[in-house]
């Protein structure tokens, strides 16, 4: 039988430039590309969050294929379709 070795962040950067995936259960899952009314509602909440971010001078808007390190369960990592970010910069 063999161990199964648990997905790491370096495998993301790993995945070639035109593919997204994200960490679930330990294991990197390639993700399928939004359509047209998800990558349309996307671009829209982003365009709010940025607008946000100007306005207040606070926290980063972040568009479609950021990735962001989590710890939660049964998740390593995700990549949302738009984010809103206010803690410190993680470089990269």
């Amino acid at each position: 039988m063999t161990a199964k070795t648990h997905a790491s962040i370096q495998d993301l950067y790993n995945v070639p430039d035109d593919g997204k995936a994200e960490i679930v259960n330990g294991e990197l899952v390639l993700m399928s590309p939004t359509g047209d009314i998800t990558s349309s509602a996307g671009g829209t909440i982003y365009a709010s969050l940025r607008q946000y971010q100007y306005t207040t001078k606070h926290g980063r808007a972040y568009p479609d294929n950021a990735g962001f390190v989590v710890d939660l369960p049964n998740r390593g990592s995700f990549s949302p379709d738009a984010a809103f970010y206010v803690g410190p910069r993680a470089g990269g």
